[in-house]
């Protein structure tokens, strides 16, 4: 025949049975807080198997993709966004590592618009130490990824632009100066060619006449030499 329990048996049974209640009911109002946390968060968030099949998505991710709830559960979380493969290669090396990966993905929304999120991704381990599932939370960043480009290709402009300006500033220079360099040996050559041609001057005149022509066009042509080194310098840092 079995032993009835005593009262403080049973008393302290009671105990027990309302502390396992208090227990729960504290668990249960976490999860409700964390399932209330996770369903208003301004990121979207994903949870998958060990395996990369989807099991839950919030109302953020449905909100940034279009997909509902019913067509995304159960698919690859691995169909829904593009990476290099080295790049996967390394998320995953950390992932099964127990680590947590951060980087972004190129997606695409239902509608098959292309987008882009900055994400991070982390395991789930139970109580064995063995991943079961794994979380991502991401933000969408594409108007962030456009205005980035737009500065690059801005800052590009500005290059080039600055660089023509460049060019044409030593373009300019270049004709100051074969302008100052250039129009006195001319002009003394033009000038003593003249009175040559005339011949009016005596011969010792003429050979003096002569020699500063000379002189002139070695002048020229080592101001020649001296623009054109100046040029192909420009060329090659252009």
């Amino acid at each position: 025949m079995t032993k009835k329990p005593s009262y403080e048996e049973l008393k302290q049974r009671v105990k027990e049975l309302e502390k396992e209640a208090g227990e729960r009911l504290r668990v249960e109002n976490e999860l409700l807080k964390l399932y209330h946390a996770v369903n208003h968060s301004p990121s979207a968030i994903m949870i998958t198997d060990a395996h990369g099949l989807i099991e839950y998505v919030n109302p953020k991710f449905i909100e940034m993709t279009g997909f509902t709830g019913d067509e995304i559960v159960g698919k690859n979380a691995a169909d829904l966004g593009e990476q290099s493969p080295k790049e996967e290669k390394r998320m995953w090396q950390v992932l099964k590592s127990g680590g947590e990966w951060r980087g972004e993905f190129r997606n695409k929304k239902k509608n098959g618009v292309p987008y882009w999120e900055r994400a991070s991704i982390s395991s789930i381990k139970n109580h064995h130490g063995l991943i079961t599932h794994y979380v991502k939370v991401a933000e969408d960043i594409t108007d962030l990824k456009r205005t980035q480009q737009e500065l690059t290709d801005s800052q590009k402009a500005l290059y080039e632009h600055q660089r023509r300006l460049g060019i044409l500033k030593f373009a300019n220079d270049m004709a100051l100066r074969l302008m100052h360099e250039l129009r006195n040996p001319l002009v003394s050559i033009g000038g003593f060619s003249k009175k040559i041609a005339t011949g009016h001057y005596a011969q010792d005149r003429l050979a003096e006449y002569t020699g500063i022509i000379f002189k002139e066009a070695k002048r020229l042509d080592k101001a020649f030499s001296e623009l054109l080194v100046q040029i192909e310098d420009a060329a090659h840092k252009a």
